[in-house]
C-alpha cells in the first residue's frame, strides 16, 4: 500500500477539500481512496492506493497539486496584493488574472514538486519552495497597482480586462444564466447543459466568478429586474457574446 498525506492550516481547510473533489474521480477510476482527518490547527488530506497503481497516483496528484495552487492559492495571493480603487474590480482582475498564462504557472509549480517524501505541506511549499512563481504574480501585482489610478478609470478598466479574457482558454462554449429566486448557470461544450450550479442569487461575485472560469463564448441570461447591476457589470466585460433571453 503506498500512502501520501497533503496538510494544510485549519484556516485555510477549503485548500484541501478543493484538493480532495478535484482528484476524487481520478481517484475512483484507479482504485485508490482518499480521506480527510485534522484537528484545531491542521487538516490532512490521505491518500492510499496498491503500489502498481502508484505511479499513475502520483501523476493524477502532481497535476492536482499544481491546480490548488494555480487557481485558489493564485486567486487569494492576486486578491490580497491588488490595491484597486473598487473592491469589486479587484476581484474581477484577480479572477481573470488568475487563468492569465496559468499552464505556465501550473509547468512551474509541477516542477518542484517531491512525492517521495510521504507528505506535503501546501502552505510551507507555496511559502518556500515557489519563489519564481510569487515573485512572477508579485510583480503582476505591481504592474497593476503601480498603474491603478488609471486601470481604474472605467473604460480602462474595461478595455483591461477583456484583453486578458481573449487570451484565456475558452472552458465552455455557451452558458445559460437563469436569475430568479435562485441563480443556474448551465454549460457544456456538448450542448446539453450537464452541469447546473445553485447560488443566493445576491451573490454577483459568486455568478461572475464562474462565468470568468468558464469564459464561453456566447451567453444567454434570463434576467431578473433584482440583478440588473450584475447583468451590466457580466454585459460590460464579455460585451457582444451576451444576449439576453
Amino acid at each position: 500500500m503506498w500512502e501520501f498525506e497533503i496538510i494544510g492550516s485549519r484556516i485555510n481547510s477549503t485548500y484541501i477539500a478543493f484538493l480532495q473533489e478535484f482528484l476524487r474521480q481520478a481517484l475512483a477510476k484507479d482504485g485508490a481512496v482518499s480521506a480527510i482527518t485534522g484537528d484545531t490547527e491542521k487538516v490532512v488530506l490521505t491518500i492510499g492506493c496498491n503500489k502498481e497503481n502508484k505511479t499513475a497516483i502520483k501523476a493524477k496528484l502532481r497535476l492536482g497539486i499544481a491546480e490548488l495552487i494555480c487557481e485558489k492559492i493564485k486567486f487569494d495571493f492576486l486578491y490580497a496584493n491588488l490595491d484597486l480603487f473598487f473592491d469589486q474590480n479587484r476581484f474581477v482582475l484577480a479572477k481573470i488574472c488568475t487563468y492569465f498564462d496559468s499552464d505556465l504557472d501550473k509547468q512551474i509549480v509541477m516542477q518542484y514538486i517531491d512525492l517521495n517524501a510521504k507528505k506535503l505541506n501546501i502552505e510551507s511549499f507555496f511559502a518556500f519552495r515557489l519563489g519564481v512563481l510569487k515573485n512572477k504574480w508579485k510583480e503582476l501585482c505591481n504592474i497593476t497597482n503601480n498603474n491603478a489610478k488609471n486601470i481604474s478609470k472605467t473604460n480602462n478598466f474595461y478595455e483591461l480586462v477583456r484583453f486578458l479574457l481573449s487570451n484565456i482558454e475558452n472552458k465552455s462554449q455557451s452558458v445559460i444564466l437563469e436569475m430568479n429566486e435562485s441563480c443556474l448557470i448551465y454549460h457544456d461544450i456538448k450542448k446539453d447543459y450537464d452541469m447546473m450550479v445553485n447560488i443566493d442569487f445576491t451573490d454577483k461575485l459568486f455568478v461572475l466568478g464562474k462565468i470568468i472560469e468558464l469564459n464561453p463564448m456566447f451567453i444567454k441570461i434570463y434576467p431578473d429586474k433584482e440583478n440588473a447591476e450584475t447583468i451590466t457589470l457580466i454585459k460590460n466585460i464579455f460585451m457582444d457574446r451576451v444576449v439576453l433571453g
